[in-house]
């Protein structure tokens, strides 16, 4: 299995319910163990057919139930980064350290694989 999924979250949750041989059913009842109020099976099904949005604690539940981490989900990575960057939520300076601290983060990464593809060949100009 993939260290995160870049599939929407319903084709990831079915597939990590077809890997772990579980039914709806069964996960809802796993959510429920887990924190005494859980998730209905109907819900379940909902999500994982795309007729709903997954909320941040849903994607918690499923992935605890299923044993992977909720940033499997590239839904909840979604939703972490925007939550992050959200001014109503962390206040305006701190969204924009946030905000500088992934582009910063972007710009590193992409210059590190400037890094191993070495030295690009460049035209020589022509002498005529």
């Amino acid at each position: 299995m993939d260290s995160v999924s870049k599939k929407p979250f319903g084709d990831t949750l079915r597939l990590l319910m077809e890997e772990s041989d579980v039914s709806y059913r069964g996960l809802a009842e796993a959510t429920r163990r887990l924190d005494g109020r859980g998730m209905t099976h109907a819900h379940i099904n909902m999500l994982a057919n795309g007729h709903d949005k997954p909320s941040m604690r849903a994607m918690e539940l499923v992935a605890r139930a299923l044993g992977v981490e909720p940033g499997y989900f590239a839904e909840y990575r979604l939703a972490a980064a925007m939550r992050e960057l959200d001014p109503a939520e962390v206040g305006l300076e701190q969204a924009l350290e946030n905000l500088n601290a992934r582009l910063g983060a972007r710009r590193a990464s992409a210059a590190k694989g400037r890094l191993r593809q070495g030295p690009q060949a460049r035209p020589h100009p022509s002498g005529s």
